[in-house]
């Protein structure tokens, strides 16, 4: 199978490395070509360097957006009429820096990133939230963990979204576990309680089993 990845910072790089280490061709694209293209160099055939961001969807079967929040708007509407009926797969956080060096975070009170991202896809388009849970140097530190694969999180509201995502994610070296719907993605993010965890698959089921009963932001529906 094929998948684009549109983003080669830390993150985008990472999910690429382990992606291709699964057996997953790659189409990479980045506002930083030579980024791109060192990356490819890196991981060898399963890797091409696309000449854009449409360019990059030719024949993917799912697109992940491995890029800052604050980007990522302006690039979905410049792909928007290649997006319906594909699978779209965020890593994204929304947080950013504010002049004072501290997170600061870029949607609106009461809303979830997942909500907002929804918002900008045009219909019929897949949407998962995934890979975004750890950071790119514990992503590739907890990859293919033995004897036991370590969970990797995900949400989405579309039975084909979840299928290719649970691939990208086994292909990965994880074991995917749905945590919910996409009004759910905080728990995902930075300071959510599902944030950089490192665990099994039963220690990851009773994570979410015990938020099941609570009200606040980490509350299961």
């Amino acid at each position: 199978m094929t998948t684009a990845i549109i983003g080669t910072g830390g993150l985008g790089s990472a999910i690429a490395r382990q992606l291709s280490t699964g057996g997953e061709s790659l189409r990479l694209s980045s506002a930083d070509t030579e980024s791109a293209r060192t990356l490819a160099r890196a991981i060898g055939p399963p890797a091409a360097v696309a000449v854009d961001n449409h360019d990059a969807l030719r024949g993917a079967d799912a697109v992940v957006l491995a890029l800052r929040f604050s980007v990522l708007e302006s690039v979905i509407d410049e792909i928007s009429d290649s997006l319906a009926e594909r699978v779209v797969v965020i890593p994204s956080n929304p947080v950013s820096l504010d002049s004072r060096g501290k997170l600061m975070r870029l949607v609106p009170e009461g809303q979830s990133s997942g909500e907002v991202v929804a918002g900008w896809l045009p219909a019929g388009t897949g949407l998962a939230m995934a890979f975004g849970t750890m950071s790119a140097n514990l992503l590739e530190s907890s990859s293919r963990r033995a004897p036991e694969p370590a969970v990797l999180f995900y949400l989405t509201d579309d039975d084909r979204a979840g299928a290719e995502v649970e691939h990208l994610i086994r292909t990965t070296g994880f074991e995917p576990v749905k945590v919910g719907g996409i009004k759910q993605s905080s728990r995902l993010e930075v300071g959510g309680d599902l944030h950089d965890r490192v665990v099994g698959a039963a220690e990851a089921r009773s994570l979410i089993a015990g938020a099941a009963g609570g009200t606040g932001p980490g509350s299961s529906q």
